[in-house]
């Protein structure tokens, strides 16, 4: 073996040993590598034990404010039920004595009639004393809720008012309540009884009406054969 073959073997050799070093270099880099993630991963018994204590509190958490939501809900459909119920009872408690009282108004009626009799017989003194007790009694009608319709001189109105017959006359409206036949009454507000009344037939005020119209209709046409 000559001297350049020998050289060439000696850096054969050194190349092994510089790439068996740097092998072995890699080698324990990974393995470094390997247990520092060992050691980033490993977590604690008592960390473990936290966690899962925080994920089961988050759980339970969740699941009390989904309990409270219901039982926000449950509480208002409940008052809701409450204010509903006790409107029922008022209205029941308002309308309870309807049917007495409509059997009543006859009764009412006659009073009246007798005590308008009575104005012209006897003395009034005792005309006083019934008086009195008609008022009494119209006194205890009107706390539970009795109320009459005012009629007369006003515009007929069928919901409050039902008509007995047409009068004709030149001294009132059109339309309006002149006399009033029978009284009505309402009950909290709501018609009971509407009142029987006499309505207003004023032929001169339909007449001046219909000529209105006609004065009306006429203008547009006046206007049309203009623009012709």
């Amino acid at each position: 073996m000559n001297e350049k073959e020998m050289t060439q073997e000696c850096e054969s050799k050194n190349m092994e040993v510089e790439q068996g070093k740097t092998e072995d270099i890699d080698k324990e880099v990974v393995e470094e590598t390997a247990e520092d993630i060992e050691e980033e991963v490993f977590i604690p018994e008592e960390d473990k034990v936290r966690l899962e204590l925080e994920r089961q509190l988050k759980e339970k958490e969740a699941e009390l404010e989904e309990v409270n939501k219901r039982y926000l809900r449950l509480a208002a459909d409940f008052e809701n039920f409450r204010r509903r119920m006790r409107q029922e009872m008022e209205e029941i408690r308002r309308f309870a004595a309807r049917d007495l009282l409509q059997e009543l108004l006859p009764v009412l009626d006659n009073f009246e009639r007798a005590l308008a009799s009575a104005r012209a017989v006897f003395p009034e003194n005792v005309v006083t004393g019934i008086d009195m007790i008609y008022r009494q009694f119209l006194n205890v009608l009107g706390q539970n809720g009795l109320e009459p319709i005012e009629a007369v001189g006003k515009q007929f109105d069928p919901v409050y008012h039902e008509a007995f017959e047409q009068v004709d006359t030149d001294q009132w409206p059109d339309g309006s309540v002149i006399e009033e036949v029978r009284k009505g009454y309402l009950l909290h507000g709501k018609v009971l009884r509407p009142a029987l009344v006499k309505v207003a037939k004023n032929s001169a005020a339909e007449e001046t009406i219909s000529e209105q119209k006609e004065a009306n209709t006429e203008i547009p046409e006046k206007e049309e054969r203009k623009d012709e």
